[in-house]
């Protein structure tokens, strides 16, 4: 299947087409791995509808200009979505251990933000590209009696291991640029506007059932939830994670 352009029929400039009918066709490569929910290749084509091009069945054919900045787009987004930190890709005190040979602590690429924590290190240690660095002893090489050091990361996640409700967010998020990138249009670009606040209020509906914030009981070394840090109001004072005072 070719993209619409110059030589096929233009769609409405509200498209009315729904999800199923946009994927007729699509191959079982590019569907997601969990059954019923929304896949990559569903996303790239509502970029596309909604700028009146018609869907793709296959993201692997690089000559489908359109469809390769459609993907591109909504990758963009769902990685800049993430880089804030939600509760399903955010961890608290995660264990990192320094290589035996190196001694240094090198970080995945697939962490977005890594933070120690302030109140027993004071700065001392920051990430430099995947490497840790120690600013006190102004080198890489992490003393073995503080690994493993532990911190607070932000994982980047892949489309397949995000929430749908995040997923949704993204691709309405994605299609707005992408049909201003495209076209310039004023129009469409409103007719998405309210598709994007609908799916952010579920999307947050969804994190804080799952998140369970709470500013009283919440924070990593307190419990039940690990959540905000708001309940060490309550204490007289910590240290060590002894109450003091």
């Amino acid at each position: 299947m070719v993209l619409g352009g110059g030589g096929g029929t233009p769609l409405p400039s509200k498209p009315t087409i729904g999800m199923h009918q946009c994927i007729r066709g699509m191959g079982l490569s590019n569907q997601g791995k969990t059954p019923g929910r929304t896949t990559l290749l569903e996303a790239v084509n509502t970029l596309l509808v909604n700028i009146g091009e018609q869907p793709v069945d296959s993201l692997d054919n690089q000559q489908l200009q359109d469809a390769r900045v459609a993907e591109s787009t909504i990758l963009e987004f769902h990685r800049e979505g993430q880089v804030r930190g939600w509760s399903w890709n955010r961890e608290e005190s995660y264990p990192f251990v320094a290589d035996k040979a190196t001694k240094e602590i090198v970080v995945p690429a697939t962490v977005v933000s890594f933070t120690v924590d302030p109140y027993r290190w004071d700065g001392r240690f920051i990430l430099r590209g995947q490497r840790l660095y120690d600013k006190w002893e102004r080198t890489y090489k992490i003393d073995e009696g503080l690994s493993p050091l532990h911190a607070d990361v932000i994982w980047l996640l892949d489309w397949d291991e995000s929430p749908e409700a995040f997923n949704r967010w993204t691709t309405i998020r994605a299609a707005r640029v992408f049909a201003a990138r495209a076209l310039g249009s004023d129009s469409v670009v409103k007719y998405t506007a309210l598709d994007e606040q609908a799916a952010l209020t579920e999307l947050m509906r969804v994190e804080l059932d799952q998140a369970k914030p709470n500013s009283l009981t919440g924070g990593p070394s307190l419990r039940p939830f690990p959540t905000y840090e708001a309940g060490r109001g309550l204490l007289r004072g910590t240290f060590g994670g002894q109450i003091i005072g």
